[in-house]
């Protein structure tokens, strides 16, 4: 662990300027975190945050830069992107919407930098419409190693037990999950997520057995869900075991996992789109199972992955199969790059509309039904294909999806 992050910090020199930093503190991980003056502010005092990134993860920034970038100026934060140096720096400005707001743009630096969380699931988490945890495994800064003086051989074997049920987990928690070097990173649901972090602890520290404890998470889950089996007998764990996951540039494991549930009715256009979905993942090193009990379909990398940024194409791809009423075609289009697409959450679910402002369902039922009487006059106005789907079962929700057809400006 000790020589992977040397190795690091070797390929990315700090550069900050010492003449205009008051107080600067260089992390294990290659995050560094200073406090600059700025003598023309008002406030006489600017606080920047910066992360240096592997080059794996340069293109993915670049391209995502201006969404990023646009994203947080709305919580009044600068930011900047320097190549050069593979460091992405954020900064508080006048216009900073309060201390909070800064400390959850260094979270989401963190996690660009050091995870493989794609930066659209980043931007969703700052804009507080989904919540993650960020748990440090290695000898970096409040990494466990370093906390509760663990071994490398000790933190590789445990480690490689982890890796090696992260799908299981990944299935049971419908959590998106991402073992990286020297961190684990989650996305979802907040029950589940400190369940994930009992077992990651739990498991490094305490060499606990993985399938052990998800067993017990999956006791904790069954009391709050009501489901009777959450067991996913589509898994082949003695194929995982033998394929493993795929390894980061150091020769360490990392793994990502992804799980999501079916709307009911949709089950039948999973299944028959399975068998291109797994040759064309298969192709990349990416294992895909289906449940048909649970309705749930889970991705994971394995040891073959050739690009681990394919499971972000892959995840859209899923969920648009899963939970809209887009044809399997048109998913499969945009899958390979020949469509554009957009998803809006109207209703009640996490980052709906409904729930961001507060609309009543009575509202919502009556400006949803207007809607669709202009929706094939928008939809030949923006040359886009329109789907609107709902799931009333206690929870009410609906999506709009636009598929672009041709070279138009796509509708958001």
């Amino acid at each position: 662990m000790a020589a992977s992050s040397s190795r690091f910090h070797n390929s990315y020199p700090n550069k900050i300027n010492s003449s205009e930093s008051a107080t600067m503190e260089k992390r294990e991980n290659g995050v560094v975190e200073h406090m600059q003056i700025d003598r023309s502010g008002p406030s006489c005092n600017e606080t920047s945050f910066s992360a240096l990134f592997h080059e794996k993860r340069e293109k993915k920034l670049q391209d995502a830069w201006p969404m990023l970038e646009s994203s947080f100026e709305e919580f009044g934060v600068s930011c900047a992107l320097n190549l050069a140096e593979r460091s992405v720096t954020v900064s508080t400005t006048g216009r900073t919407k309060g201390r909070n707001s800064f400390d959850k743009a260094t979270r989401i630096v963190e996690l660009l930098a050091t995870t493989h969380v794609p930066p659209y699931l980043a931007i969703e988490i700052l804009n507080g419409d989904r919540k993650h945890i960020l748990i440090k495994t290695g000898n970096q800064q409040g990494g466990l190693c370093s906390i509760y003086g663990i071994k490398k051989d000790q933190f590789v074997k445990q480690r490689e037990c982890l890796a090696c049920s992260l799908e299981a987990l990944a299935a049971l928690t419908f959590c998106y999950l991402f073992l990286n070097e020297d961190t684990v990173a989650a996305v979802g649901d907040p029950l589940a997520l400190m369940a994930i972090r009992k077992l990651v602890v739990g498991c490094i520290v305490n060499n606990a057995d993985p399938a052990t404890t998800i067993s017990e998470v999956k006791t904790v889950l069954r009391r709050r869900q009501g489901v009777e089996n959450l067991q996913h007998p589509n898994v082949d764990y003695l194929r995982m075991e033998n394929s493993g996951p795929s390894l980061d540039l150091y020769g360490m494991l990392e793994v990502t996992s992804f799980s999501k549930t079916c709307y009911i009715g949709r089950e039948k256009v999973v299944q028959e789109a399975l068998p291109f979905l797994q040759s064309f993942l298969e192709e990349y090193g990416i294992s895909c199972t289906l449940n048909m009990a649970e309705r749930s379909m889970t991705l994971s990398t394995t040891r073959r992955t050739k690009d681990p940024d394919v499971m972000d194409k892959a995840v859209i791809l899923v969920e648009l199969l899963a939970r809209t009423s887009i044809p399997a075609c048109k998913a499969i289009e945009i899958l390979h790059g020949r469509l554009q697409h957009e998803v809006i959450k109207t209703g009640f679910q996490e980052g709906g509309l409904c729930s961001k402002y507060g609309i009543k369902k009575e509202r919502f039922v009556k400006n949803k039904d207007r809607f669709k009487c202009y929706l094939q006059t928008l939809a030949r106005l923006s040359k886009c294909e329109i789907y609107i789907n709902c799931c009333c079962s206690g929870n009410f929700r609906c999506r709009i999806k636009a598929v672009q057809v041709n070279c138009r400006v796509l509708l958001h």
